[in-house]
């Protein structure tokens, strides 16, 4: 929750908290947590986050998968491209 209140990912509205993309983000954090990923695998993760948080990117998960879309096609460089090579 903390992590979300800092990155304005959270509204609260009276005693209503609205964390529409707490549960993307939620899911992403079991993977990076459960499954057997490199450090360098859990560290481009925690950037896809970063990113969606600040909509830079989409995320979602379709069949357990992680899909990205990205808003801009400009900036698709070789280190944003981090889904690719997941």
């Amino acid at each position: 929750m903390k992590f979300l209140r800092t990155s304005k990912a959270l509204a609260e509205i009276d005693n209503v908290v609205f964390a529409e993309k707490a549960f993307v983000i939620n899911q992403v954090m079991n993977h990076v947590l459960f499954s057997e990923l490199s450090e360098n695998e859990a560290l481009k993760l925690l950037t896809l986050v970063h990113k969606y948080v600040h909509n830079e990117i989409g995320l979602s998960f379709k069949d357990n998968n992680i899909i990205v879309e990205f808003f801009d096609e400009e900036e698709e460089t070789v280190d944003d491209v981090l889904a690719s090579s997941l």
